[in-house]
């Protein structure tokens, strides 16, 4: 009985150890093909990650070119900025001067226009404070009686007023004055000391301005 079962367990110790071998053999080829699967997977996302690495590399180099170009219009900003603040300033610098000119131009104007409308005094009161203000007969005390009175003459005309010489009659010009109209009184004025009193009186009135601003002429 012994020697009948020796046959029979040596087939199965085959029999297993063939099994064995098919399931190592299967188990090597499965691992086969995963291992060729892995290393293609493993290809692929080396691949993917070279292609993204680039990509990286190519989005570095536009941020730097970018970032350069921003710092050059940044640059340009400034540059720009500050030209135009010195614009700005020249231009304030300008307009001061401009009202300043304008100012100027206006005072111009108004004295231009008071010495080409000379007027008459319009009150006595208005002759005296005149004369009080004035200082010929002290600055030219020196010069002679008709060089003050032709004095007193022009510098009347430049504050806009008429105070014209009057010529003595008989030709001697000792006694020469300077003559105002004030309405319908004629006022005697003496340049050497301001001395003032009334000469006559005459019919009509005169008015103000012999030629007045707004005639134009």
């Amino acid at each position: 009985m012994a020697e009948l079962n020796k046959p029979m367990t040596r087939w199965i110790t085959m029999g297993v150890a063939a099994v064995v071998v098919i399931a190592l053999l299967v188990a090597t080829i499965v691992f086969a093909v995963q291992k060729g699967n892995l290393q293609k997977d493993l290809d692929a996302s080396e691949a993917q990650v070279a292609s993204l690495q680039g990509q990286v590399t190519t989005l570095q180099g536009n941020a730097s070119s970018l970032q350069t170009q921003l710092n050059q219009e940044k640059s340009k900003s400034t540059s720009l900025e500050q030209d135009l603040n010195e614009a700005e300033n020249q231009v304030t610098s300008l307009n001061k001067q401009v009202s300043s000119n304008q100012e100027t131009i206006t005072d111009q104007a108004n004295q231009l226009k008071t010495i080409k409308y000379p007027r008459h005094f319009n009150s006595l009161t208005e002759l005296t404070n005149w004369l009080q203000a004035d200082d010929t007969d002290t600055v030219y005390s020196g010069l002679s009686k008709p060089q003050i009175s032709f004095i007193l003459q022009i510098r009347a005309a430049r504050d806009g007023y008429l105070l014209p010489v009057r010529l003595p009659v008989g030709g001697t010009l000792e006694y020469i004055t300077n003559m105002a109209i004030i309405g319908d009184s004629v006022y005697s004025i003496r340049g050497t000391d301001d001395f003032v009193e009334k000469w006559m009186n005459i019919s009509p009135a005169l008015p103000s301005y012999p030629i007045t601003p707004e005639s134009g002429q």
